[in-house]
């Protein structure tokens, strides 16, 4: 009997639209980002626990792991809509120019050429969007604003979603069957749907959980009643404030923060040594950068111009990174297109190949007459962009394939680097509105399908999932996802009000989207200016990383590591990489590997512990009506 049964996608269908309505709720009301800014999202880890402690009262009607994975999985797959980086923004940004044209003076500037049917336009639409108050009842009377925008983008994400699923299948058997990677992100649940519940009988994995719950739940309880006392360290710290001499001051100017987050620890604990090492030291090296630069006087009047160049320094080295992927796997991707279009028997895997190869053409010809023919984008620049965002996808999903480190990379955008290449008068005014209209689902990327996608088909390998029916999975949890975050997202905000109680709502992103836009239109940015020297630097130093690891075995440092630690992944987890990565270091050296695979359930604990208090915290807050603890920021 194959794994992925009618109960399972049932249950897995309605995981994933409450997944979707606790996402949205406690993300767009109270701002508490844990649920889905992290590479293992929280809410179905925890929805899986639930599962997996109910399942052991079913008796001879138990879940099976390939059952426990499929309903874990649509839960998944709803984060990647419902969750940060995603459908909420494509709320901000649609509501944004044509409420805040008049404050702004957009009128002159752009808003006569948007896109037609793809803003909300109506005045009195968006007046009760942004104040919020409306009773449930009335919400109704808006909705025709609403369909033409929310319709036109919701067909054009799901094609997106279908692009990258496609994209996925392509590197599925390489990444998953030839290479192997490591797929940190996955250990924790397949632990905790092994058969043998071997994970729940390991008094370390207790440890763990037991040290990450109790934090939680001491600094939670501070945030109600501040007299109990709490661990502030455990957070963000901003240790800034003490560089107070130059040029050391330039630290405090840019920022450094630390934190102990048990959840991050543990999650560090699978990144191999050699790119952890990276991670940490480049986000160190950057802050020298910063202050080399206030030393020798580059970052005086200059900083208006750009300093310090981060963002397009991480552009550069994220590029390089994916260009090195691509390189890496051009025989398995030019066989799959020999064995899928040429001749010879057809296997199944080649059947697959022809399969990823058709739909990646079809769908990329409809987001390019999308596009075209609804943002008004130029073919060439509309080829551009997709191109650039497809290597960037490449390059996160492979980055947390092998390695499993957060990749919040929110310097890094195809629009950025298409201007930082060839300035705005070459791409043109209807290049840029089209461009930002879509900022929406590339500001940040931790939310991402491809890497959920091929951590879910590589815990089907040896299961009865077959390929076709996981496919079918996808799709269920696409839709029911879709349309549970858009009424979820609807009904909150008009409820809470834009700028009223929806403190998570993403005004900041249709301000950054559309403030750019604003900038380049009016004053420009031309090409070759030295925003691409510093782009050039970026790709030119990951690449003197790769030959310098390919030419020395021994060689610590990774280029993928120095573009994790420039962009914005290691801000908030550098710390937490490093003592996991010391830890490490340190039972490996004196303990050998049988010591490191003997200390795994404590650090999955660690993970465990920490996300199911963070879990009921936010839950918590939806019961109080206000917000409560959040484990991450």
């Amino acid at each position: 009997m194959q794994g992925i049964t009618l109960r399972a996608v049932l249950l897995g269908a309605l995981l994933a639209a409450l997944n979707a309505i606790w996402v949205t709720a406690v993300e767009v009301r109270y701002y508490i980002l844990d649920g889905s800014s992290l590479p293992l999202f929280v809410t179905p880890i925890f929805l899986l626990l639930l599962l997996v402690a109910g399942n052991r009262l079913l008796g001879t009607r138990k879940l099976r792991q390939e059952e426990l994975l499929t309903a874990y999985l649509m839960a998944v797959i709803s984060n990647t809509f419902a969750g940060h980086d995603m459908l909420q923004n494509l709320f901000g940004v649609i509501t944004h120019p044509y409420y805040f044209a008049a404050q702004n003076q957009w009128q002159e500037v752009f808003i006569a050429k948007l896109p037609a049917g793809l803003f909300v336009r109506d005045e009195a639409a968006l007046n009760a969007w942004y104040r919020g108050n409306i009773p449930l009842e009335r919400m109704p009377g808006f909705l025709v604003h609403w369909i033409v925008p929310l319709t036109l983008w919701g067909l054009f994400f799901l094609t997106l979603t279908a692009h990258f699923l496609f994209v996925t299948l392509l590197v599925r058997r390489a990444w998953t069957e030839s290479e192997r990677l490591a797929f940190p992100v996955i250990q924790l649940p397949l632990a905790m749907t092994e058969p043998s519940g071997q994970l729940f009988k390991q008094p370390l994995m207790w440890m763990g959980f037991g040290i990450a719950f109790l934090i939680g739940l001491l600094n939670g309880t501070h945030e109600l009643y501040p007299q109990v006392p709490n661990l502030p360290w455990i957070k963000l710290v901003d240790i800034g404030p003490f560089f107070t001499s130059q040029p050391w001051e330039a630290i405090r100017t840019y920022g450094m923060q630390t934190s102990l987050y048990p959840f991050a620890i543990g999650l560090a604990y699978f990144i191999p040594l050699d790119l952890a090492f990276s991670c940490w030291f480049s986000y160190l090296l950057a802050r020298g950068y910063f202050v080399v630069g206030r030393f020798t006087g580059l970052d005086g009047p200059s900083a208006a111009q750009g300093w310090p160049f981060l963002k397009e320094i991480s552009s550069g080295a994220w590029l390089g990174v994916a260009a090195a992927i691509l390189w890496a796997n051009r025989r398995h991707l030019t066989a799959g297109f020999d064995a899928a279009f040429g001749k010879g028997k057809k296997t199944s895997d080649a059947r697959w190949d022809r399969a990823a190869w058709l739909g990646l053409t079809l769908t990329g010809a409809l987001l390019a007459g999308w596009s075209v023919f609804l943002l008004n984008m130029s073919p060439a620049v509309t080829a551009g962009f997709f191109l650039v965002l497809m290597a960037l996808s490449l390059a996160i999903t492979r980055v947390r394939a092998e390695f499993g480190t957060p990749h919040e990379i929110v310097f890094v955008k195809p629009a950025d680097m298409l201007v930082t290449l060839f300035g705005t008068r070459a791409l043109g005014d209807a290049n840029l509105i089209g461009m930002q209209a879509m900022y929406w689902f590339n500001r940040g990327y931790r939310c991402h399908p491809i890497p959920n996608f091929l951590e879910g088909m590589k815990m089907a390998e040896g299961r009865k999932m077959g390929l076709a029916r996981l496919i079918g999975v996808f799709v269920v949890a696409a839709l029911v996802s879709l349309f549970t975050t858009y009424a979820a997202n609807y009904i909150v905000t008009y409820d809470a009000g834009a700028q009223g109680k929806a403190t998570g709502y993403k005004v900041w992103v249709g301000r950054e989207a559309f403030d750019q836009l604003s900038s380049w239109i009016k004053t420009g940015q031309p090409a070759g200016s030295t925003n691409l020297y510093f782009f050039l630097g970026g790709l030119g130093v990951v690449a003197a990383l790769a030959g310098l690891r390919n030419a020395f075995v021994t060689w610590p440092f990774h280029p993928t590591g120095f573009a994790l630690g420039v962009s914005y992944a290691m801000n908030y987890f550098w710390l937490c990489v490093f003592v996991a990565w010391f830890t490490k270091l340190l039972l490996i050296r004196y303990g050998g590997m049988t010591a490191h695979r003997r200390a795994i359930p404590f650090f999955l604990g660690l993970i465990l512990g920490d996300y199911t208090v963070g879990a009921l915290w936010s839950l918590l807050s939806l019961l109080l009506g206000q917000a409560t603890y959040k484990i991450y920021i």
